[in-house]
């Protein structure tokens, strides 16, 4: 799991602060305070999105984790690993201490697995394609870099 966290970590945006070791919402605020200030000091309009979170963990689409791994390179044993943890779930039911026989799963499509230890860097790799659609965006300059995310 180290291999595929390694080859994710590069890929991920410094802007990007969920789930980034050593970033805080903390940090990203007090940067977020330090762009508007600059912005009315220099009388520029800033525009804000926020997006909300709370459910996204369960609407990540399996076939576009696929697709964001295979385009950072991420292939054999370690793309079969993640595949057998998405397209070949199993479950059972528990009703009154007495467990069904385990079952394939076939309906699930979308969401990161609770507690898996590779959901967070795959949420954050995700989330990393999202935001990469808006570089084209302007954005304001500092420092020489334009930053819009």
């Amino acid at each position: 799991m180290m291999r595929i966290r390694r080859k994710i970590k590069p890929e991920i945006a410094d802007e990007q602060y969920g789930f980034v070791e050593g970033k805080e919402t903390t940090n990203a605020i007090y940067t977020l305070r330090t762009l508007i200030q600059r912005a009315i000091e220099v009388q520029k309009d800033v525009y804000l999105c926020f997006i909300d979170y709370t459910k996204a963990f369960d609407r990540v689409r399996h076939d576009e984790i696929m697709k964001n791994l295979t385009q950072i390179k991420i292939d054999g044993k370690d793309l079969r690993v993640i595949k057998n943890i998405y397209w070949e779930q199993m479950a059972a039911m528990q009703v009154e201490g007495e467990t069904s026989t385990y079952q394939k799963i076939k309906k699930i499509k979308r969401g990161v697995r609770q507690g898996c230890v590779l959901s967070p860097d795959r949420f954050s790799l995700y989330s990393e394609f999202i935001m990469r659609n808006t570089e084209a965006l302007r954005g304001i300059h500092i420092g020489g870099h334009i930053i819009n995310n």
